[in-house]
């Protein structure tokens, strides 16, 4: 084989192997990027997770509050309503 076209042939190859350094490169680039913007809405996401976590047990708590004190209503209507049973005069 003439040396030239040797010479020719190697430089090729060595410009396919340099371009697919490049394209691994910029793929793995690629790559990156997604991950990191992944890793964002992950983030993102526990965040407000967090938040509804956090709202659900004030409003768990509100919900005790409120049962707490329809309970007492419950049982002053439950006062008032043997009060008047037994003709007990009027408080006000």
């Amino acid at each position: 084989m003439d040396p030239e076209v040797g010479a020719i042939l190697d430089n090729i190859v060595k410009a396919l192997t340099a371009l697919g350094v490049i394209a691994t490169a910029i793929s793995s680039f690629a790559n990156r990027r997604k991950l990191n913007t992944m890793n964002d809405q992950i983030i993102t996401a526990a965040v407000a997770a967090g938040v509804a976590a956090s709202a659900a047990a004030k409003a768990a708590h509100n919900t005790n509050v409120i049962v707490a004190k329809a309970d007492e209503v419950k049982a002053q209507l439950a006062e008032v309503r043997d009060a008047v049973k037994n003709g007990e005069p009027d408080r006000r």
